[in-house]
């Protein structure tokens, strides 16, 4: 058994962005657009010099002692980009605090993260934002990479069969657009990677990229401070790729993966969770060979093609690899809670009515400005006119309607459908007498008419 070592271990990668804080006032906002329209001049003038190489002439800009270049393109979406040997920040200009995009986008180089540890990293440069950039703000996450760096295990082709992940894209190595995938320099196999875009593991020969790519030599450094490194050992790299859209999906005590602190809170939880999801199992290599190549050959020299559910049954009698047993912690933090992937709830839940509810307040307060009795009465009352205008109905007969075109489409796929579809004729018979009872209390009368809604309804949004 080889001597399999945990080399160095940190986040690799990581970007998030800033979305306006409400505690910001309207000076905050000149205060930044100013500085927004400061940067987009010199942009400007990056954009219409260049040098002798007929490439753009490089511009700085002075935050407090720290200079920054500020580049001549900047990504989709943003106005401005400027960056150091540190991070790359792009910024566009904030409009008003409720505005639900991002206004800044925040890019962490490795070496950066690597050499000042991923804490002190985040801590210097939100003080940097806070100071130069804009006061208050929030943070969520956009992408992260989780690496481990490993000696004494050396991956090869049967190791991307041995992996149990829940993708169920297959192909050889391509692009990195949803896909499996191992990739070979010339006759000598580098790594493989499982899963893709939002969430994908990448295994790969760190000391051959390092050859390849001598600016990224920094990590040696870091591999040297722990004893057991040796150099002439090859070094394979861990790595996990997480995007927002899939942070999303995860929970953790009763908590979605959306904001910046419980992330990095539980980055154990986080890199337990990815080891279960691409889990390397101890599998013989003739094991591995056969799920490989599909068949197994028999004492006779027949060949006996493997079912799904033979492969199955393989993986789950197999153990966790010794590998993954070495590497089960993060930076010494074990596992204290289990991630879940957040469940969809049925449209018939109470979830479906309280965000409906809440976006219906939050759609008012960004047209209206405030929330009040009259604006709400107003709104609805637009509502009613519109609906009257383009359905020739009341609202509340269109909503029936609607539910009713439901019923009528429903096919029974699992218990959730079969009881509604038992109501349906319940339901049928009510939906008239209820439409009378409800327009007649809101609607025909005037909503203003009632002033207990309006009255309870201030109630709850103050």
């Amino acid at each position: 058994m080889q001597n399999m070592v945990k080399l160095w271990q940190n986040i690799d990668t990581l970007k998030y962005h800033l979305y306006p804080s409400q505690l910001l006032s309207g000076d905050d906002i000149r205060g930044y657009n100013f500085l927004l329209d400061s940067l987009l001049s010199t942009k400007m003038q990056a954009q219409s010099q260049k040098n002798e190489n007929k490439s753009f002439s490089q511009y700085q800009h002075s935050f407090g002692g720290a200079f920054f270049q500020i580049m001549p393109a900047t990504v989709r979406g943003f106005s401005v980009s400027i960056k150091n040997a540190d991070v790359t920040i792009h910024l566009k200009k904030m409009l008003t605090t409720i505005d639900p995009n991002p206004f800044c986008k925040v890019e962490f180089r490795a070496s950066f993260l690597q050499r000042n540890g991923y804490i002190k990293a985040v801590q210097n440069i939100n003080k940097f934002l806070r100071d130069h950039i804009i006061s208050h703000y929030t943070i969520k996450i956009s992408e992260i990479h989780l690496q481990c760096d490993v000696q004494g295990y050396n991956f090869t082709i049967l190791d991307f069969h041995r992996t149990k992940t829940r993708t169920r894209n297959n192909r050889y190595y391509d692009d990195e657009i949803g896909c499996d995938s191992f990739y070979y320099s010339g006759r000598s196999f580098q790594g493989f990677m499982k899963g893709g875009g939002d969430y994908l593991m990448r295994v790969y020969n760190k000391t051959k990229e390092i050859k390849k790519f001598p600016n990224k030599s920094f990590i040696e450094g870091l591999w040297r401070t722990n004893k057991d490194y040796d150099e002439t050992k090859e070094v394979f790299r861990i790595e996990f790729q997480i995007r927002r859209e899939k942070l999303k999906n995860m929970v953790i005590d009763g908590q979605v993966l959306d904001g910046f602190e419980i992330i990095l809170n539980n980055l154990n939880n986080l890199w337990a969770r990815c080891l279960d999801d691409f889990s390397l199992r101890d599998l013989s290599d003739q094991d591995t060979t056969e799920i490989m190549l599909g068949f197994k050959t028999l004492k006779n020299g027949d060949q006996k093609i493997l079912t799904f559910d033979a492969v199955r049954q393989r993986f789950l009698r197999s153990e966790v690899h010794p590998l993954w047993k070495v590497i089960e912690t993060f930076n010494g933090h074990f596992k204290t809670d289990t991630i879940e992937t957040f469940v969809k709830p049925f449209t018939t839940d109470f979830i479906y009515v309280h965000n409906a509810f809440k976006a219906f307040l939050s759609t008012s307060l960004s047209h209206y400005g405030d929330l009040r009795p009259c604006t709400i009465e107003d709104a609805m009352n637009k509502i009613k006119e519109y609906t009257e205008k383009k359905h020739d109905s009341t609202v509340l007969e269109d909503v029936y309607s609607k539910r009713l075109d439901r019923f009528n489409r429903l096919e029974v796929k699992d218990l959730d459908d079969e009881k509604m579809q038992q109501n349906k004729h319940y339901f049928v018979n009510r939906v008239f007498d209820t439409i009378d009872q409800t327009y007649n209390a809101l609607h025909d009368e005037g909503v203003g008419v009632h002033d207990w809604f309006i009255k309870d309804f201030s109630k709850f949004i103050s």
